[in-house]
């Protein structure tokens, strides 16, 4: 990715969850915020497979696709 900031799409999409999050108590944005660091690792998990299969792919241990 060329740029490291957000597209219009993705700015919309955080404006809307901050209106959701508005409406929320604490607990629930707790809950709502353990879900976002939980699914950034499992983001981070396949990121971090994905280039571990590039680099075995890389030395010649999987078929060209």
């Amino acid at each position: 990715m060329k740029s490291i900031e957000l597209t219009m799409e993705q700015q919309f999409k955080l404006k809307v969850l901050e209106i959701h999050i508005q409406g929320l108590n604490q607990q629930q944005a707790q809950r709502l915020l353990v879900k976002f660091v939980q699914i950034g690792m499992i983001k981070d998990n396949i990121i971090n497979n994905y280039i571990d299969i590039q680099s075995i792919n890389i030395q010649g241990y999987l078929p060209d696709r």
